[in-house]
């Protein structure tokens, strides 16, 4: 399938001499994903308008805090961010001009956790970490003062998908009250040798994407091997979950160019059949891992504006916009 990719993309790879992708094994992709992250972070400059600070949650386990360093409103609305990378690549660092975007703009206090990676750590160990680093945050919640009636899971690509994994596993643990509504970019759904019987038909971007730009099938692949999960499980990949209903607000962000496009289109229609609140946003000619974020960040963005209202202390009832 031709791709059609924006100008702004296509003089990149002209400016390259080549269409950049992930290529290797997992620990090679891990190294290219950093230094992807590097140039984008490299043009972001740190807001001083938000207290940024690190922390250990365990001997293993780190996280990054953004609070709006001056906002009316106390306690605030927490995110507790899952970076993507396939689950082998990323850190706390590699998305970090994208979490304060997201803490300043909403306002909101954002919690990056950074879980531990495959090919190192394999399944379940990802969902282990972000179920206890929810646990911390939302524990600790007057420490930084969050408001532990307005948490929100929010992640892109594997951070997205380990954001849906983990209010499966709330809702599974009797824990639904904890989180108000989830925000997932790009994520990853279901794995390509189990999609659902009534999806098969309509599950066409891994193969139509196979050769987009940075993310392609070889590298989905990787990562999927790389991590090792059943494809049938239902906690890993949440389109096979039984527990949709009973999620909260959910919000999804497609990119067009993109293996994972229909995961999330497969969420989304799951979410739409079972009631939930949720919309929407595919961006056209325009790739995941866009130069400086800006498609994920403009509709995160998007998300956390309506996010933020079923977060308010009013608790309105938020009516999806068409875009």
């Amino acid at each position: 399938m031709e791709l059609v990719l924006s100008k702004s993309w296509l003089d990149i790879e002209q400016a390259h001499g080549q269409r950049p992708q992930f290529a290797g094994d997992a620990l090679a992709m891990r190294e290219q994903y950093k230094g992807f992250a590097n140039q984008i972070n490299a043009s972001h400059k740190r807001s001083a308008n938000l207290n940024i600070g690190d922390i250990s949650i365990t001997e293993y386990l780190a996280a990054r805090i953004y609070t709006p360093a001056t906002c009316d409103e106390c306690p605030l609305p927490v995110g507790v961010y899952f970076h993507g990378g396939g689950w082998c690549c990323g850190d706390i660092d590699t998305e970090d001009g994208f979490c304060q975007s997201v803490a300043e703009s909403l306002p909101c206090i954002i919690i990056s956790v950074g879980y531990r990676r495959a090919p190192e750590h394999k399944s379940p160990v990802q969902l282990q970490d972000v179920l206890e680093g929810w646990t911390w945050a939302w524990k600790n919640a007057s420490t930084f003062n969050g408001d532990p009636a307005r948490y929100f899971a929010i992640g892109q690509s594997a951070g997205g998908h380990l954001a849906l994994a983990l209010t499966n596993k709330l809702v599974t643990l009797g824990r639904k009250a904890e989180i108000r509504g989830v925000a997932a970019l790009a994520p990853i759904t279901t794995h390509p040798a189990h999609v659902p019987s009534k999806y098969v038909d309509k599950y066409q971007s891994f193969n139509d994407f196979a050769e987009a730009p940075l993310n392609t099938a070889h590298s989905m692949k990787t990562f999927f091997d790389s991590v090792g999960a059943s494809p049938e499980d239902p906690d890993f990949f949440i389109i096979n979950s039984e527990h949709i209903s009973d999620f909260p607000a959910t919000y999804i962000v497609v990119c067009d160019i993109d293996p994972i496009r229909d995961d999330g289109l497969m969420m989304h229609n799951a979410l739409n059949q079972a009631g939930r609140l949720c919309n929407p946003l595919c961006y056209t000619e325009i790739v995941e891992n866009h130069p400086m974020h800006t498609c994920l960040l403009f509709a995160c963005l998007l998300v956390c504006y309506r996010l933020s209202i079923c977060l308010d202390g009013f608790n309105r009832v938020y009516k999806p916009l068409d875009f």
